[in-house]
């Protein structure tokens, strides 16, 4: 039985390695470091990586939704938080915070995990005291839920690649940042100079494993030049991979 642990919390330095053009954090690498950060608090609480191995489970992410004020800037220490909610059947929400050194809140989202098994490749659920997040259960970071994005029907692909070697991660899939740097290249340069990013939603859909040939898609047309669409598929079997929408204002 796992203790009731308060919001877990880390001070991170924005590393020169972690910045876009603008010297900003980037968004990839805030997708990066929060996902490091909920490892480190799903451990703590006896549902980490080494104890999920040897129940032959595993956390895969599903959906994101990240709320940006401001991208923290180069040299600036940033405060991680991040804390369990519900499970609804076998989606464990997780929140998360990016604080600035006043404690101003920066970014901020909501994230959708499952929990497999490694040999059934099908989810399943924590219950009762494996999973007791006390009185986070309701505390909200934002006041969405990270929803399904919608498949647009008239997509143009604009890119193959494939799923290289320095693409993946520790359990041989494609890292989450990646997918979220594919679709970033592809919005209109003009759009992310002069646009300010407000909103980054992802769905992530089905594994990616080394030397998948991929699809990067785009809608033909869009009725809003300040959402952005991006989707990918796996070009051998035209399977769904990835689904994001960047608002800018």
């Amino acid at each position: 039985m796992n203790a009731v642990l308060p919001i877990y919390e880390e001070t991170y330095p924005v590393f020169s390695f972690l910045l876009d053009p603008f010297k900003r954090l980037s968004i990839p690498a805030a997708f990066g470091i929060l996902g490091d950060a909920a490892g480190r608090d799903a451990a703590r609480r006896g549902w980490g990586f080494e104890e999920l191995v040897r129940r032959n489970q595993a956390w895969v992410l599903i959906r994101y939704k990240m709320l940006i004020n401001r991208q923290p800037l180069w040299g600036e220490n940033i405060t991680l938080r991040t804390w369990p909610k519900l499970m609804e059947g076998v989606v464990a929400y997780r929140d998360f915070q990016i604080l600035d050194s006043r404690r101003n809140i920066q970014m901020a989202g909501s994230t959708a995990w499952t929990l497999i098994d490694l040999a059934s490749r099908r989810p399943v659920r924590l219950i009762g005291k494996e999973y007791e997040t006390g009185d986070l259960a309701s505390f909200h970071a934002i006041s969405d839920k990270p929803a399904k994005i919608g498949w647009h029907e008239n997509l143009t692909k604009v890119k193959e690649l494939a799923a290289e070697f320095g693409h993946l991660d520790m359990n041989n899939h494609v890292n989450n940042s990646r997918y979220i740097e594919w679709i970033i290249n592809e919005i209109p340069v003009d759009l992310l100079l002069n646009g300010k990013l407000r909103e980054v939603e992802v769905n992530f859909i089905s594994e990616v494993k080394h030397l998948d040939e991929l699809l990067v898609l785009v809608p033909e047309y869009s009725q809003n030049r300040n959402i952005f669409h991006g989707f990918i598929k796996n070009k051998a079997d035209n399977r769904q991979v990835f689904a994001a929408r960047f608002t800018f204002e």
